[in-house]
């Protein structure tokens, strides 16, 4: 190995650990300050090790700055110890940046973030040279320098430190990956070869069947035949059932060396929970539970995104002001409690909850532009889930962290690509709950293999409860939706088919299976015609052009090679259900259905009004996206067909106002153009367009088509 190539796996090694003692500095400055007298002294001591052992480091790696900066905090801190007294909010505030500083540093060393560590080590020294103390530095107990250049040893370990055993060794998350896709490459392998398996047996019973039927061709040579695909078809079957083991064994492995506590998903939460509430003029408690529960990388990832965005979120939306708490009678420090459960061998809980004021489900379901008639119909649950939905919030204005619904927007992404589902859960004026199940991995999905209308698809098992046939299940219409009785429970009904467009004329209600479901704290049934299938799959996602996709998160390849869609069943619960409903409920009288036409040009623009009224639609038009967002404001449309290239405002930015309006963000968009290039066409797509084609290829029968497909409706 090369001097530079050392270099480099040192920095990567000095980076992990680093990190991990810059997650302790956090906790510890937290509990420090909200610590009691009695407590402090063993708060010191800790955190003075801490950062005795990161200095030590960054001397190693010729980080002379973030050495510099160490040692500022550690004369700080000491010289609050020696005095005996408490450091005032502004000199946390002082201690919290220079730990932010430190963390900047070994992210991303450069010029900028060593001179900003350089300034607040100077500011450190000051502060400690301020304070009444008989000792600027408190030196460890029985501390001896360590020699020039040499680390010095990591502090005993507590119970707020990882206890690292000898069994354990830094791994580079790189290796662990590709041993990871190796293992998980597997899968397909040893799907096809139960196809083969399957196919060599058909291929010896229709052999069987022919020499049973006295064909004169198949004579002793052809029951040979018979019997060595037979036995071929055993081994091949025997040899599936080893690689099965192997892969099992491989992937546990894998796993079980992906593995990480929960708390390094919690590191920096206290810092931030802290500042927040401090530049709120609230104060909130963090506490969590769970700490060394395991996840798996990947997945701790969702989970440390997840838990900033809602801590955040029960910070400035939830937790009151010390007033207010007072007025309700409450305590006037909010608390907020993250808890970490292993659920079952395959999934983990995180659960966060606040005493907060609580969410109001009726602002969200305005704010999410939810008609009378669809609320309605909808329960407590779906109307919470609203909160989900992005651009819906209930903070009227926008400040630096909320107020444009993007936060628990990303979360529910986030937990539906892993293969997860998001609770909400609120009692007003006592506070608010979001619970997340996740996958402890989230590589192989253990599905059912669905059949709907010819088609197949995969439904992951970890949200599905029961299997009835329709029969069993007794398919009635209450109140004009279609409900099932499983285990004693009336449950909504959805019928997949004609969900997806797929259902066909004349389809008998009592065939199938009803198979029970549970998603976003609903459960309901989905009716399909057979379960083909229980397996595991390895899903991957659809990509960004697909990023609109409704009821599916994902694909995943069969044995045979072909790709089935894999179902989100929170779709499901959060549009599927009050579909259904709609669906079942008598249609009232209604005019023409709406479409919004918006051309500069004055003939494409007439050309496409004719057309469309032509076909039954009521057409309003516009000149351009500024002219269309005032129409949009003020009427009620079923499909926007607008053109790309246009005055004022074109069809992108049109299409992307569109989707950051609440009340418009689900309505369906066609755009139509004379680009022809496919970057231009991606960009359509990627700013939100339901569908694009272009004037060269422009055709009636197919322009209609596309309007009744992206609005679900057929022309009055």
């Amino acid at each position: 190995m090369t001097d530079e190539a050392f270099r480099e796996r040192l920095r990567a090694i000095f980076g992990e650990e680093a990190r991990e003692h810059l997650a302790q500095i956090d906790v510890g400055l937290v509990a420090l300050e909200q610590a009691g007298g009695g407590q402090r002294d063993a708060l010191f001591e800790r955190l003075l090790k801490v950062l005795h052992t990161l200095k030590g480091a960054a001397r190693t790696v010729d980080e002379i700055e973030l050495e510099r900066l160490c040692h500022a905090l550690e004369s700080m801190l000491g010289a609050a110890r020696a005095a005996g007294l408490s450091a005032t909010a502004e000199q946390f505030d002082l201690l919290h940046r220079a730990a932010a500083a430190a963390r900047q540093v070994v992210d991303a060393p450069a010029l900028r973030s060593r001179k900003v560590a350089g300034l607040l080590a100077g500011q450190l020294e000051t502060a400690a040279a301020e304070l009444p103390a008989q000792v600027a530095e408190a030196p460890l107990p029985d501390e001896a320098p360590a020699p020039e250049g040499q680390n010095e040893p990591d502090a005993p370990p507590d119970e707020t430190e990882p206890n690292r055993t000898d069994e354990r060794i830094r791994v580079d998350g790189r290796c662990i990956d590709s041993i990871r896709a190796h293992a998980e490459g597997l899968l397909p392998v040893e799907l096809k070869l139960r196809h083969h398996v399957d196919e060599l047996r058909a291929l010896a019973a229709g052999i069987a069947t022919r020499r049973r039927e006295g064909v004169a061709s198949f004579d002793d040579e052809a029951a040979r035949l018979e019997l060595a695909c037979a036995q071929l078809a055993t081994g091949l079957e025997n040899t599936g059932k080893e690689l099965h083991g192997v892969r099992a064994r491989l992937f546990e492995a894998v796993l079980e060396t992906a593995l990480v506590p929960a708390a390094a998903a919690f590191g920096e939460l206290p810092a931030l929970v802290r500042n927040l509430a401090r530049g709120r003029g609230k104060q909130v408690r963090l506490e969590t539970l769970g700490a060394d529960v395991d996840l798996d990388r990947r997945v701790l990832g969702v989970v440390r995104e997840a838990l900033i965005h809602l801590v955040t979120n029960a910070v400035d939306h939830g937790i009151e002001t010390p007033d207010e708490r007072a007025r309700a009678g409450k305590d006037p420090a909010g608390r907020i409690e993250i808890a970490v459960s292993q659920r079952d061998a395959r999934m983990v809980c995180v659960r966060v909850r606040d005493d907060g004021a609580g969410i109001d489900a009726d602002a969200v379901a305005r704010r999410a532009g939810v008609d009378a008639a669809e609320l309605a119909q909808m329960s407590e649950q779906q109307r919470l889930q609203l909160a989900l939905r992005a651009g819906v919030s209930t903070r009227t204005e926008v400040t630096s962290v909320s107020g444009r619904g993007v936060g628990l927007a990303i979360v529910a992404d986030k937990v539906a690509a892993s293969g997860g589902q998001l609770v909400v859960g609120t009692v007003p004026g006592a506070g608010a709950s979001f619970e997340l199940l996740l996958p402890v991995g989230v590589a192989s999905l253990r599905a059912l293999v669905v059949e709907v209308d010819g088609h197949r698809y995969a439904l992951p098992l970890a949200g599905l409860e029961a299997v009835r046939s329709a029969a069993q299940a007794a398919v009635r219409t209450v109140e004009g939706r279609e409900t099932v009785l499983v285990g004693g429970r009336v449950l909504p009904l959805v019928r997949l088919a004609a969900l997806f467009g797929t259902a066909r004329p004349g389809t008998d209600g009592d065939q199938g299976v009803v198979i029970t479901a549970q998603a976003g704290g609903q459960a309901f049934g989905v009716l399909v015609d057979a379960i083909v299938a229980e397996q595991d799959l390895l899903p991957k996602p659809l990509g960004p052009l697909l990023r609109r996709v409704r009821w599916f998160s994902g694909a995943a390849q069969l044995g045979d090679g072909t790709l089935a869609p894999v179902i989100a069943l929170e779709d499901v619960a959060g549009r599927g259900l009050a579909g259904a409903a709609a669906a079942a409920a008598p249609a009232p009288a209604a005019g023409p259905r709406k479409v919004l036409v918006v051309e500069d040009s004055v003939t494409s623009r007439l050309l496409l009004k004719h057309i469309l009224e032509g076909a039954g639609y009521a057409v309003d038009t516009a000149v351009d996206g500024l002219d269309a967002q005032s129409r949009l404001r003020t009427g009620r449309y079923d499909v926007v067909v607008s053109d790309v290239e246009m005055p004022n405002m074109d069809g992108l930015a049109l299409t992307a106002s569109i989707r950051a309006t609440p009340a418009t963000a689900e309505l369906p968009v066609i755009l139509v153009t004379s680009l022809q290039t496919p970057e231009q066409r991606e960009a359509g797509l990627r700013a939100g367009a339901d569908a694009y084609f272009t004037k060269g290829s422009f055709d009636q029968d197919r322009l209609l088509a596309t309007v009744r497909r992206v609005a679900g409706m057929e022309a009055s």
